[in-house]
């Protein structure tokens, strides 16, 4: 009995652990931060409202924004959502990662958001009911991402579809999503260094808004680590503008690779961090490229290598149906196009989170136009990706080409070498040209030598000297001589 219910109370385990360690490690730096701010800046205690911030920073990591006047914050930290997901993973990977688990995981982390949404002094902009979908959304995710790779009935699926579907069909889709996810990470990795240019050409714009509110060092460090939990979001937002979408900020300031124009920002240090607009034309269009480029790399390696498609061109010694080698080229023509469904699924999905806002008016949207930046990172990869598909459908067909027209060259030199029943090759029955300007003793001479060479017997021989007497009459009468000669 006891062994059927522990599946039960661990689900309820995972949900509390993950959720303790979560909101521990946040409270306590917020409190810590709250600590020192007011200790250098003077004023009210305002550790005494670390408890009631923790629980709405605890349910915004799910989605959910609030208000604390005069801000209204719907802008989601990313880095602490990730953070959150990975711990339910994680405690679900050691305790349980059952059916049984998971309902009462779900019932115990639903009753947790209840409570922090009780518990806060902040004004929450969601109804309890979205509240409750959204924290369902986060705790599924990180406890599927823990049960998937264990479960015995999609290891069972997965079998039957190996039987049904073929080997070349499995192996396309699984190229396909290992392209889209090479092709999101590398976004998310050049975005990342693009922050990191960023901060390193602006960080003396950051310090003179930090001496502008006269923010002690303490206070300094512990805002700059606290704004680290968007620093996904300015990943994010690094991308759209490094391919050329760009961002703004509400409806202040908008930024790309053209301009870099803001008015009346306010003084939020991080906003210091962002960019100007990029001067070199040249350094622009490498930029834009990046995404056609990397598209174009991974398409080619994936039809090439022998861990992809590993397509080739037939040898001489083997010759290949050309209707095969085409019906190969389908497989990474359908590998391409699940790509490219992913990574705009994918990308649309990353620059949805990366949104929100810090007011309700004039700073309402934070963020990238979604379907905009979604263009703009997505159609490159896809016109990569098919060029890629183009070049070696044409390379190989110029092989096939090549090849057919040499086989067909040694084909008509080897019968114009093959002997006929007479003795005589297809070369040497072809007509001789003679050139009337030559003389017409040296043509008969020429094509007397070549009959009595290819004579075998005593009666051609017969045959070849009357044929010499009758071109002995027909001879020109223009010829030099001692008298006339007549018919």
């Amino acid at each position: 009995m006891i062994e059927r219910i522990r599946p039960w109370f661990r689900g309820i385990a995972v949900a509390a652990a993950s959720m303790a360690v979560f909101a521990i490690a946040v409270g306590c730096f917020l409190a810590l931060m709250l600590l020192v701010i007011s200790m250098e800046e003077g004023g009210d205690n305002l550790s005494a409202s670390a408890m009631s911030l923790t629980s709405a920073v605890v349910l915004l990591s799910q989605g959910v924004g609030f208000t604390v006047d005069p801000v209204n914050l719907t802008l989601m930290p990313l880095l602490l959502t990730v953070s959150l997901v990975l711990l339910v993973r994680a405690f679900a990977q050691r305790l349980t990662c059952g059916v049984g688990g998971y309902v009462t995981g779900l019932a115990a982390w639903l009753a947790l958001d209840t409570l922090f949404s009780k518990g806060t002094d902040a004004i929450l902009d969601d109804a309890l009911w979205l509240i409750l979908v959204k924290g369902a959304a986060v705790f599924s995710l990180g406890y599927l991402m823990a049960a998937l790779p264990v479960s015995v009935g999609l290891a069972a699926t997965m079998e039957r579809l190996r039987r049904s579907a073929g080997p070349q069909l499995l192996r396309a889709v699984r190229i396909g999503i290992t392209i889209a996810v090479a092709l999101i990470a590398s976004y998310v990795t050049i975005g990342f260094i693009s922050v990191i240019v960023w901060s390193v050409r602006n960080h003396a714009a950051v310090m003179h808004l930090y001496d502008l509110l006269g923010m002690g060092t303490g206070s300094r460090i512990l805002t700059t680590i606290a704004c680290l939990a968007w620093l996904p979001n300015l990943c994010v937002w690094a991308i759209s503008w490094t391919f050329g979408g760009g961002f703004s900020i509400g409806d202040l300031g908008s930024f790309t690779l053209w301009i870099g124009q803001s008015t009346s920002l306010p003084s939020i240090p991080v906003f210091g961090v962002l960019p100007e607009p990029v001067a070199d034309e040249r350094l622009r269009i490498a930029l834009i490229s990046i995404p056609l480029v990397l598209g174009l790399l991974a398409g080619t390696l994936s039809i090439w290598s022998k861990r992809g498609f590993s397509i080739r061109a037939a040898g001489p010694a083997n010759p290949v149906d050309p209707k095969i080698v085409m019906l190969d080229f389908a497989y990474p023509a359908g590998s391409f196009c699940i790509a490219c469904a992913l990574i705009s699924l994918g990308c649309s999905l990353m620059f949805l989170l990366s949104d929100g806002g810090l007011g309700k008016e004039r700073l309402a949207h934070l963020g990238v136009d979604v379907m905009q930046s979604t263009q703009t990172v997505a159609r490159p990869a896809a016109f990569g990706l098919f060029a890629a598909w183009l070049l070696a459908l044409i390379g190989v067909a110029s092989v096939f080409g090549i090849r057919w027209i040499a086989r067909r060259i040694r084909a008509n030199r080897a019968s114009a070498a093959v002997p006929s029943d007479d003795g005589t090759t297809n070369a040497e029955k072809r007509p001789v040209k003679t050139d009337d300007r030559r003389p017409a003793d040296a043509i008969g001479t020429s094509r007397t030598a070549r009959i009595i060479t290819n004579v075998p017997d005593h009666g051609q021989q017969q045959e070849a000297a009357t044929k010499e007497e009758q071109d002995d009459k027909h001879e020109p009468t223009d010829t030099t001589g001692a008298g006339v000669r007549l018919p």
